[in-house]
């Protein structure tokens, strides 16, 4: 991710921001996670810490929030001899919410964040749960990461294999709708699908909750379709199932069913995904009568997705 990428693509800049006429961040929150950040970038509470990086974490978020917002001095009304820390603290701590959830995600992209010693995933939840202490619909995403083998370019091992683990997607914030579906649905499938061998099934999910959240409740359905036959695909694979990349959710159902232990009155439960995007989504020609997706049943389409996904993989083994 390039650094204009990290500037950039931040949570005000994507549709499901304007879902909301504004994003209120307290007082609270912001104190809150000002002191975990000083925290987390000191290393003070890891006998591993490799330094005190606190220093460097502000001054390259306030490099963002300057690229961001093409100013020099990004605080409103402050003295001209600020610091670049002062600067950007000053900004934050009275900055519209959706910039505040941009900072939110700065966190995890500037270069020092390798020097942190705790780890990533006690990281996100740490912050999930400072969001949830003002009961904020707000959630931070994991990392998405892949093991792949390349051939070193750098001496002295020039040409010979090494694996390396990349960054496919950094932690974004998302809108949670409802705290039980999210809790014990939406934030489970996700922990399953940031796995690698989930990813391609991972950025439909996440897209098919991105047009929710901008109201593009057809493309919403296609994308839990596509998400919900993508981790069929992969079980299969996984499994050493024969299966033909032209198969459809229908066959690919059966293929799944006949390997596992579930009954066959599962099917048409399963099947529940694929008929409504066959029968509502946007990945069919609509005709003389263009189809109206009721926004319930695009919530209803995510929910039962998040469950299938759940239970198949857990099925399967691969949880």
């Amino acid at each position: 991710m390039s650094i204009f990428t990290k500037v950039f693509e931040v949570f005000s800049r994507r549709p499901e921001s304007s879902v909301r006429t504004t994003h209120d961040i307290p007082e609270s929150t912001r104190n809150r996670i000002f002191l975990w950040c000083n925290e987390v970038f000191s290393n003070s509470r890891s006998e591993y810490g490799t330094g005190d990086y606190r220093s460097k974490f502000w001054q390259q978020v306030h490099r963002f929030l300057q690229y961001r917002h093409g100013k020099i001095q990004v605080s409103r009304g402050q003295n001209s001899t600020a610091s670049p820390v002062e600067d950007a603290i000053a900004f934050l701590a009275t900055c519209p919410g959706d910039e505040f959830l941009d900072f939110i995600e700065y966190i995890f992209r500037v270069e020092c964040f390798f020097h942190v010693a705790l780890p990533e995933n006690q990281l996100i939840k740490e912050l999930n749960d400072l969001l949830q202490q003002d009961n904020l619909p707000y959630h931070v995403t994991d990392f998405v990461k892949e093991t792949v083998r390349e051939n070193v370019t750098e001496p002295p091992f020039v040409g010979r294999g090494a694996t390396v683990v990349k960054t496919v997607a950094y932690p974004k914030v998302i809108m949670r709708e409802n705290e039980v579906t999210h809790r014990t649905m939406t934030v489970p499938a996700l922990t399953l699908l940031q796995r690698p061998e989930f990813k391609a099934a991972n950025s439909e999910y996440l897209e098919a909750l991105e047009d929710y959240r901008k109201n593009d409740l057809g493309d919403c359905l296609t994308k839990c379709g596509s998400a919900f036959e993508s981790v069929l695909k992969i079980l299969c694979d996984r499994k050493g199932w024969s299966y033909s990349m032209t198969d459809t959710a229908s066959s690919l159902v059966k293929i799944v069913l006949d390997k596992m232990s579930l009954d066959s009155y599962f099917e048409p439960v399963l099947m529940i995904v694929a008929t409504l995007r066959n029968r509502l989504s946007t990945s069919h020609g609509g005709g003389v009568n263009p189809r109206q997706v009721p926004r319930h049943l695009a919530r209803y389409a995510l929910n039962v997705t998040a469950a299938a996904i759940l239970l198949l993989i857990e099925e399967a083994g691969e949880q």
